[in-house]
């Protein structure tokens, strides 16, 4: 409470339970489900009334949850187990919940790390909003954010936007590369001063943080105007302080994450036995695949671009999933990003709750704009992970496809039909056969290969052989319609009572659909690898 400050948070009771640590956050809405346990920090959203506020208590104490966080006015209660706090009632929930949850990861941290590493990031942050009179937040070298300090209430949406989604958006990463402000940064030593961009927004002071040459990241000062002498000065000062942070903090995290890392490749790889997966302590519950990359139109033509932009997404993935869902494990592999994301034994619901894992973080994170996700299983076993994996790349091919349009994620299931039909393609080009063959052949030979009467079965097989819906696909009148079909009949001799003929010609059409969209797009079509 101290560190987060009374403006968004307030203790209004605290309450008589055990007093032991505090491990999550549980998002409650009146008539959903809620999953409550012990240790959870309970977000009331809905919350206005005595007797919804009866009833959400009754629910913690029987699960051992012992805070309840609600929006002001408090309704009163007569339960004093649980600790309440009230929110100010103009704050997102969203943003309450991200900032409770990384307030619990850094008391983990506390727990579990020395007093040296990632939680002191925070103290520090704070030590430098002091000394400078401006809310800070420090970043690492790809822009993702590692620690904020108090007082962000007094800066502007492009700064919540930031923590919020734990990185800075592309959209704001594009207009400082234009403003060349990294040049800026990294030509010297000294802190800069960086104009508001706009009416609603505030100026920037920054200093470059290093370890020798090495820029680690920097440390962005939200201000209204240049600072003085000494508050430039004590920023120069805490520079090198927070260098020591980062590199503490890059050789401890990277060597668990590369061990952890390697581990969960094994596992996709089903190179790993079940003594080594333990390792990752995903439980003995299902475990699903997602598996993310960017469409193929969001690339940037640069290799190393891209990759550092796939380095940024996996980053800030697994911030999220630290805060939002600790059981998993994240690889990162050439051009796509793994994660096994883990539950308990007796959750029925996996796969549903993978797909709502993957759209929330979407949503929330500025940084997947261009990224879509596949989501396979859920395994049962560890034993079947990498077939699940095998099956969660088909999907993602098919979904980066350029003919395919839709939702962001998708399942297994949801990409059955396009991942067959790309098999399929890849079939007929690895044996040689030709693109079009009997009554398709045939058509193609009386008006060539993009004519209007293959343009008309194509919409009619596509119209599961309903006449107007087709007609009307093709903005053409019905009887125009009728009359094509009978052409179609006359010059290939296809017989639309004949099942077989017409899925050949119907599988025909969509594979060579796909074999033209990968030849004119950007490889959407080219096989990922871990």
């Amino acid at each position: 409470m101290d560190d987060i400050g009374p403006a968004l948070l307030r203790l209004v009771r605290e309450g008589t339970g055990s007093g032991g640590p505090l491990t999550d956050v549980a998002i409650h809405a009146p008539g959903a489900p809620t999953r409550l346990g012990p240790g959870s920090v309970v977000l009331g959203v809905g919350v206005t009334t005595e007797a919804e506020l009866r009833e959400l208590t009754a629910a913690m104490r029987q699960a051992g949850a012992e805070v309840l966080a609600v929006k002001a006015p408090v309704p009163p209660s007569a339960d004093d187990m649980p600790a309440i706090i009230e929110v100010n009632r103009d704050a997102s929930w969203m943003h309450v919940a991200m900032t409770v949850r990384e307030q619990l990861l850094a008391d983990a941290r506390t727990r579990v790390r020395s007093a040296d590493s990632g939680a002191e990031l925070f103290a520090l942050a704070n030590a430098v909003y002091e000394a400078v009179g401006a809310p800070v937040t420090i970043e690492d070298r790809f822009s993702a954010l590692v620690a904020w300090s108090r007082g962000q209430d007094r800066t502007d949406s492009e700064r919540i936007e930031t923590i919020l989604g734990r990185a800075v958006h592309q959209r704001t990463l594009a207009e400082q590369r234009e403003r060349q402000e990294f040049e800026r940064l990294h030509a010297g030593t000294e802190p800069v001063y960086m104009e508001a961009t706009g009416a609603d927004r505030l100026a920037r002071v920054a200093i470059a943080v290093r370890a020798g040459s090495d820029v680690l990241g920097y440390i962005w000062a939200a201000v209204t105007g240049p600072l003085d002498e000494e508050a430039t000065a004590r920023l120069r000062e805490f520079a090198p302080l927070v260098a020591l942070q980062l590199v503490g903090l890059r050789t401890e995290t990277s060597y668990a994450r590369r061990q952890r890392g390697e581990l969960a490749a094994a596992v996709l790889g089903g190179a790993a036995d079940p003594v080594e997966a333990s390792r990752l302590q995903l439980g003995s519950g299902p475990i699903c695949v997602l598996a993310a990359a960017p469409r193929p139109a969001g690339s940037t033509g640069s290799d190393a671009l891209d990759a550092a932009e796939l380095r940024r997404f996996a980053d800030t993935l697994e911030y999220f999933l630290a805060a939002v869902h600790p059981r998993s494990a994240l690889v990162t592999g050439t051009g796509v990003v793994y994660v096994l994301a883990a539950w308990p034994a007796e959750h029925a619901t996996a796969l549903e709750s993978a797909v709502a894992l993957a759209r929330d973080f979407l949503a929330r994170t500025p940084l997947a704009g261009d990224y879509v996700v596949a989501v396979g299983g859920p395994a049962e076993s560890v034993g079947r992970i990498a077939d699940v994996r095998a099956q969660a790349d088909a999907a993602l091919r098919a979904l980066r496809h350029p003919t395919v349009r839709g939702p962001a994620v998708r399942t297994v299931e949801d990409m059955a039909l396009a991942v067959l039909l790309l098999h399929l393609a890849d079939a007929t080009e690895a044996l040689g056969l030709p693109e079009a063959g009997g009554a398709l052949r045939r058509l193609r030979r009386e008006e060539g290969r993009d004519g209007p009467l293959a343009a008309t079965l194509a919409a009619y097989l596509a119209a599961a052989g309903a006449t107007d819906t087709a007609a009307e696909a093709l903005h053409i009148h019905p009887n125009t319609m009728r009359y094509r079909l009978r052409r179609i009949r006359e010059v290939s001799g296809l017989d639309f009572a004949d099942a077989d003929a017409m899925l050949l010609a119907h599988l025909q059409l969509r594979v060579n659909e796909l074999r033209t969209s990968t030849s004119h797009g950007s490889g959407g079509s080219r096989k990922e690898s871990g």
